[in-house]
């Protein structure tokens, strides 16, 4: 009774999809719900710098050996707020759609989740900032002003591959991560509540020519205007910048007025990317980078306990995620990927070294993650030769 006196007839069907998904879980009851873990790699990888250099690196097991933090929240302390989500099809993508899945687990938590849709990540961010939103998904290098460190994941080259990728998600959502997710600004506190796969960048080219670093000199390539780490690399290339945003930047592609752009596979049908590849264009097959989603919450307005279950629920929901990138992949022409030579891929490689070095030095990007990244790259590969040296 004190249910239905709480909850409108809305908020009961979604309690009755929570109920129904705990159950499906092998959870007993709303009131007896518990964080549970799964679905996570059994790899141990493990050291993530500390915030403190003159202590050793502490050691992380994946999430997967973890024990799990116990969330018991009654129906009556359910809260209502506001998450904003960042889609590029807006409330027809599969990133909301997979987002509702989330809002059901919220209200395990004791989080009544109201979803708003965003096209323009800008505003979704901004929203964020000004606390209209209590809760925002967006991209990681949108997560960069609230949080370095999570916002240095899509740096160049340094995560080569979704291998790469599932173990970070799954160092990250260890407990013992927890102190790297929070930052505080300006008086105001954020804290990263999940980091969810979107997709390896690579380059779109308008000719099949352009395969190599050698080749970018001159190119016109559109960058986001918010991201000095892309600034920088195009300048060093000797390559031209044309300042653009996620809403546009399809469209200079398409309509032939850059040469190049850096996007995800995922953005390929949706963006419409072909048109701008026509019948000369091609897919640069070396990873830029891995894009990847973040949730940001104020966490002074959710339960106490809450970002560590939210981080901890949606990295078990990696291959969820995951599946749905491999979906947008798919629809690829493979005839649009261009294989690059060994050659080739060895100057990306360094190109990308000695990139991620200088955005370190000019602070654009997070020491601790670029060292965490790499002690991922060498413990998957030891023969590297950055493996020997330092720098990052």
């Amino acid at each position: 009774m004190r249910l239905r006196g709480y909850l409108d007839v809305s908020k009961q069907g979604m309690i009755a999809q929570a109920q129904k998904y705990a159950k499906s879980q092998g959870v007993v009851s709303l009131l007896g719900l518990m964080l549970f873990m799964g679905g996570t790699t059994s790899s141990v990888i493990a050291a993530l710098p500390s915030h403190d250099t003159s202590k050793s690196l502490i050691t992380i097991a994946p999430s997967a050996s973890s024990k799990a933090q116990p969330i018991v929240r009654s129906s009556s302390e359910l809260v209502k707020r506001r998450l904003c989500v960042w889609d590029i099809m807006g409330q027809n993508g599969e990133i909301y759609a997979k987002l509702k899945d989330y809002q059901v687990k919220a209200a395990t938590l004791g989080v009544d989740f109201d979803l708003k849709g965003y096209v323009d990540e800008r505003v979704a961010s901004e929203d964020f900032r000004v606390r209209y939103c209590d809760a925002a998904v967006v991209t990681g290098l949108r997560v960069r002003p609230f949080n370095s460190f999570t916002g240095s994941i899509e740096a160049v080259g340094a995560i080569p591959s979704y291998d790469h990728m599932r173990t970070l998600v799954s160092v990250l959502s260890n407990p013992a991560a927890a102190q790297y997710m929070t930052t505080t600004m300006d008086g105001q506190t954020y804290e990263i509540a999940g980091i969810m796969p979107f997709g390896a960048a690579y380059g779109f080219v308008n000719d099949r020519k352009i395969d190599s670093p050698e080749r970018l000199p001159g190119k016109k390539i559109a960058i986001f205007d918010y991201d000095k780490a892309e600034a920088k690399l195009v300048r060093n290339l000797g390559a031209q910048s044309d300042p653009s945003d996620v809403t546009n930047f399809a469209g200079k592609f398409n309509n032939g007025k850059v040469d190049i752009v850096i996007s995800p596979a995922t953005a390929y049908r949706p963006l419409e990317l072909y048109r701008g590849l026509g019948k000369t264009g091609g897919i640069v097959d070396y990873v830029l980078a891995q894009v990847s989603l973040q949730l940001m919450i104020h966490p002074d307005r959710f339960p106490e306990g809450f970002g560590q279950a939210s981080r901890t629920y949606l990295a078990s929901q990696y291959d969820a995620y995951f599946k749905t990138v491999q979906g947008y992949e798919s629809e690829v022409d493979p005839s649009y990927w261009v294989r690059i030579t060994a050659d080739s891929r060895k100057r990306y490689q360094d190109m990308a070294r000695t990139s991620r070095i200088d955005l370190i030095k000019d602070g654009i990007y997070d020491k601790r993650m670029m060292n965490l990244l790499k002690k991922i790259r060498c413990q998957k590969e030891p023969s590297l030769a950055e493996c020997s040296e330092g720098a990052e």
